[in-house]
Order: structure tokens, then C-alpha cells, then sequence
């Protein structure tokens, strides 16, 4: 955070001040950090080859599109999406940065044609795959069990997710008719929640 100081004499208050905690948002984002500057320039040649494939550009489309913002008002308006959002938000978790990042990430993508890599499909949910194995996993791994000994709050939060209380809120979620209706509309469109999810666990260095 950039802080002007009018007075010299700020300095050492604020040098003395508690330090403001990171936010769980802000937490994530350093394990972004962490793999742009580890594999930011495999993962621009990933994306650069499957901006080459007809199955990766329709999905893309698709998430761009007024049926992909219907079903996510549809999602939104479902009690065990409700519920799910008001666990996340009342332990810190705040869902609607991670939706932000992902329309960010989304419009990022260029259209470079880069070198051949080996890949393991066509489409949104191949090319996540193949991102997360561009990770670099231990070092995730070191950063996670660092911050979760070193900030309560981010154990705190990473321990909530892990409750019997979780997996329940999020399990009715799965088992909701109207959320299967849609999982299935997207695995039509070559985005699998599981690999989506597994992306998300991954980012933290969990497998």
C-alpha cells in the first residue's frame, strides 16, 4: 500500500505501527506471484497453442456469453449457493474477488503462437490440466505450510475449509438438481468442475 507522509515525524510512528493483516484475497495472491514468476512464460506458450483450437475458443466464447451469465444468476440464486457464499464470506473468504480474477484472466488471453508443447487435449478444462502442471508444486507447497504457520488468520480460514460444517454446505450444493443441471451444461462446453476445483486446490500448492 503507498502512504504519503507530510510530516518526518510520521515516519517513525508508522514504522512503529502494528503491520495491517492480509486479507485471505491478498494471501492468494502472493501464491499467484509465486507461479507468474516461476512459469509465467510456459503458461503464456500453453495458452498461445490453445488459442489455436476451435474447442478451447467456443469455451472461451461461451464464458463471454449472455447463457453463461444466465446460468450464473441461476447458480446465484440457488439456498446452497447462498449458503456456500455466507460460510466463505463469514470466515474471510471473499468469493467475488475470485470471480473478478477470473473474468481478468479470461480477457488476458492473446493470441500468440509460441513453440510446441505437449498437450493433453483441446479444450478448457485440457488446458487448465496442463497449466497446473507448470506449477511449481514444491515451492507452493513451502509458501502454504510457511503462511499457515505464520499468519493465524489464513490457518484459521484454510482450517475452516476443512470442517465437517464445509463439507456439508458445499456437498448439498453438488448434490442441488439445478447445480448438477449446470455442471453438466458446462462439461457440454469442455469446462469440468473437478479440474476447475483442482486448479483452485493447486494454486495452493494442494494435490
Amino acid at each position: 500500500m503507498k502512504v504519503a507522509f507530510a510530516l518526518l515525524a510520521l515516519v517513525s510512528l508508522s514504522c512503529a505501527a502494528p503491520q495491517a493483516r492480509k486479507s485471505f484475497h491478498e494471501h492468494y495472491e502472493d501464491f499467484i506471484g509465486l507461479i507468474m514468476e516461476e512459469a509465467r512464460d510456459d503458461i503464456k506458450h500453453i495458452t498461445g497453442h490453445y488459442l489455436e483450437f476451435e474447442e478451447f475458443l467456443a469455451g472461451l466464447d461461451y464464458l463471454g456469453s449472455k447463457d453463461f451469465k444466465e446460468l450464473v444468476y441461476e447458480m446465484e440464486d440457488l439456498p446452497e449457493f447462498k449458503a456456500v457464499v455466507e460460510f466463505l464470506e463469514g470466515h474471510g473468504i471473499d468469493i467475488m474477488y475470485f470471480v473478478d480474477f477470473l473474468n481478468q484472466t479470461i480477457e488476458s488471453m492473446g493470441s500468440k503462437r509460441t513453440e510446441r508443447h505437449t498437450l493433453s487435449g483441446r479444450d478448457i478444462s485440457a488446458y487448465i490440466k496442463d497449466v497446473i502442471s507448470e506449477f511449481p508444486k514444491a515451492k507452493l507447497t513451502a509458501l502454504y505450510e510457511q503462511k499457515v504457520a505464520e499468519d493465524e488468520d489464513f490457518a484459521n480460514a484454510m482450517a475452516d475449509l476443512e470442517t465437517d460444517e464445509w463439507k456439508q454446505i458445499f456437498q448439498a450444493l453438488l448434490n442441488s438438481e439445478t447445480f448438477q443441471k449446470e455442471a453438466q451444461t458446462l462439461h457440454e462446453h469442455g469446462i469440468d468442475l473437478d479440474v476447475v476445483i483442482g486448479e483452485i486446490t493447486a494454486v495452493f500448492g494442494i494435490y
